[in-house]
């Protein structure tokens, strides 16, 4: 079924709604210090049918749960002009404790799902947050003069039918916009963040697909009421706006009405991260210039203290996890970095760390998880041919040219506890890249960890 939806947005948005064969698919994890290892509970496992088609190779970079224990996945898909399209959908909280694929031929299916967008312009949904029987999904469509404007929709978290949609371009109507982040906020309202003001062409990508290169940091508050009502808003309860911070990348709320934390970059080369103290009036607190972080992908709040994760160029030239501390009153304590984890089954048996040239860990993701902090990653090898005869031999024959998730719990000193490469296998021989793009811990105290595969997307749950 397809809705064609106008209005708020100045333009036509196509919305299709798809219903989702059972595979079961063999698992294996990297052998490592095995302190409070995690277990497998359940993996559902989807392929592009779930979200435009065979060719649509859907890539998630979020994922929520509801109240009732449902869960939304949210991201962007190729739609049949080669532009990306958004996409929302559920999985039901009903299923079984099983490596399971998801498809409406098998004995299993997610409930709906929604391609959000329209052919030949470029759109996606970056975040999505779910509650008081509604989905709210944030990202970017394109309009109908070639602008990327910033876009909230909310649907129906029963049917996944939308109630509206509503855009909020930059006062410039040349300059382009897009949200990243989408939170709920303690009194039940929407806290969003993103980039504004961004110059045409220079909005690369988002999540694990880019970074905006140029425009200002954003935070907009709609109260409880505004989103309530079956009418779109029209502008946000409150809206801060950051010159000199390049794109809000997560925001969370802290208690006692103490106001957010919010991460960001700089607007200078080269890039480092920002964080920002707002509060609950939409009022700058303090801000702080991260050092040494690299590129900042997500914050967490604890008694502990603020903790930022990211990713980094290490002194050989490959990337690897970063994370940052920070104190409740906005100063710098460490960072530390992790990364180039050894052994595994199948084609990874045997590995040790790899050629620290080579070896990417990026992290987009964290949450924390009983006492301590689990960070979302991919872990691997690419971009072989760029290098020079020598190295371009070793990296071509390095199995890490196979992506595998990779999960890493620290405590809240920075010490390692445990971390997990996974893959993929069809049979004995056939692996599927795979990376943890989001993490988070559910309502019953379980990781579960968005993952983007080759051929699809998947949840993991572990306990």
């Amino acid at each position: 079924m397809k809705l064609l939806v106008s209005g708020m947005l100045n333009r036509s948005v196509i919305l299709t709604k798809i219903l989702c064969p059972l595979i079961l698919l063999s698992f294996n994890v990297s052998s490592i210090f095995a302190s409070e290892y995690p277990r497998q509970k359940s993996f559902f496992v989807m392929d592009g049918s779930c979200c435009g088609g065979e060719e649509s190779d859907p890539h998630a970079v979020h994922g929520t749960e509801t109240e009732t224990g449902a869960f939304i996945l949210s991201g962007k898909i190729i739609d049949q002009s080669g532009m990306e399209d958004g996409f929302v959908l559920k999985i039901p909280n009903a299923l079984p404790d099983e490596q399971i694929f998801l498809h409406d031929e098998g004995d299993f299916n997610f409930d709906w799902s929604i391609k959000i967008g329209a052919l030949k312009r470029r759109d996606g949904i970056n975040a999505a947050v779910a509650f008081q029987g509604a989905v709210f999904a944030g990202g970017y469509l394109e309009n109908q003069r070639g602008i990327i404007d910033s876009v909230i929709v909310k649907l129906d978290q029963r049917t996944g039918n939308l109630i509206w949609a509503s855009s909020f371009p930059s006062k410039n109507e040349n300059k382009e916009s897009a949200i990243e982040s989408v939170i709920r906020s303690l009194d039940n309202g929407l806290i969003i963040t993103g980039v504004k003001n961004s110059r045409k062409g220079t909005i690369e990508g988002f999540k694990s697909y880019g970074n905006p290169q140029s425009g200002d940091a954003f935070v907009m508050y709609f109260s409880e009421k505004q989103i309530k009502s079956e009418i779109s808003p029209k502008q946000p309860y409150w809206e801060i706006v950051f010159k000199g911070a390049l794109s809000g990348k997560h925001i969370v709320e802290l208690t006692n009405d103490n106001g957010y934390i919010l991460v960001a970059h700089n607007d200078r080369e080269p890039t480092e991260a920002k964080v920002l103290k707002i509060s609950s009036n939409g009022e700058l607190v303090w801000k702080l210039d991260v050092p040494n972080h690299g590129e900042a992908t997500a914050i967490v709040s604890t008694k502990e203290g603020y903790f930022l994760s990211g990713h980094k160029f290490d002194s050989y030239g490959g990337i690897d996890a970063s994370i940052s501390k920070i104190s409740l009153d906005g100063e710098f304590i460490w960072n530390k970095t992790y990364g180039n984890p050894d052994g595994g089954e199948g084609i990874f048996t045997g590995l040790d760390g790899g050629n620290p040239k080579l070896v990417y860990d990026e992290c987009w993701g964290i949450t924390q998880f009983k006492n301590g902090l689990v960070l979302a990653c991919g872990t691997g090898i690419e971009h072989c041919e760029d290098l020079s005869i020598n190295l371009r031999q070793i990296c071509e024959g390095d199995p890490r040219t196979t992506w595998r998730s990779y999960l890493i719990k620290i405590d809240f000193n920075g010490n390692l506890v445990w971390q997990r490469a996974s893959s993929f296998l069809f049979g004995e021989d056939e692996v599927a890249s795979t990376a943890s793009e989001w993490v988070f811990t559910t309502q019953s105290g379980n990781l579960a960890s968005v993952v983007d595969l080759s051929f699809g997307v998947g949840l993991e749950i572990l306990e």
